[in-house]
């Protein structure tokens, strides 16, 4: 019996990893032909063809588009490096973290396309942004308690509540890597960006 049990675990942890890997595969796919065509016009015959796979795999694992391009944004956001970092004071982490999104946006551009595709694309399709919030929001929890961590040991006082503070500079991060990505760097210079993070840490 317990050799049989063990056969029927090992059988169900194949099941599981090959469903892990197919779900993978197709948002692998899914972000070269969203690079590709854009998040509108990229279609599930491509992406499963992209993959390698039938578009019975894309409906096995995800609900519908809206799920796919939302699990989509949630891989691309998990495989950033626009992150905060804990440092001695707030005003340091904004710094590194301003490094953070000039360096996001001059050496992977595509992931910053990504996201003004799917900013668009969640527009037109709410569903895809209410899959996407729970993701967003523990991000953005996480970066709070960073920020709430290093001004209680530093002495600084955040402008705001901690969480209402990192939705602040999350949405100023972001929108400068975009506008760098968009403009370059000959508008969305470096000092431009790191002065424009820094006006956010608390008052010396």
């Amino acid at each position: 019996m317990g050799s049989l049990a063990t056969v029927q675990e090992a059988s169900r942890l194949t099941r599981t990893e090959r469903k892990r890997q197919t779900r993978s595969a197709l948002i692998a796919a899914a972000r070269t032909v969203v690079a590709r065509r854009g998040m509108q016009a990229a279609t599930h015959e491509e992406i499963a063809a992209e993959a390698g796979l039938t578009i019975g795999a894309i409906y096995s694992n995800f609900d519908n588009r809206a799920s796919l391009m939302a699990a989509l944004m949630d891989d691309v956001a998990a495989k950033s490096d626009v992150v905060l970092e804990e440092k001695a004071t707030v005003r340091e982490c904004l710094d590194a973290l301003g490094r953070r999104v000039i360096a996001a946006a001059d050496s992977n551009p595509e992931a910053v396309d990504l996201q003004l595709e799917f900013l668009l694309f969640a527009n037109r399709v709410p569903e895809a942004r209410a899959r996407r919030l729970p993701h967003r929001d523990t991000e953005h929890r996480r970066h709070a308690e960073i920020l709430e961590r290093v001004a209680a040991r530093s002495g600084e006082v955040l402008p705001l509540p901690a969480v209402e503070y990192a939705e602040a500079v999350s949405h100023l991060a972001w929108s400068l890597m975009c506008s760098r990505r968009t403009l370059g760097a000959a508008v969305m210079s470096d000092g431009l960006i790191l002065r424009s993070l820094d006006l956010m840490a608390p008052a010396r």
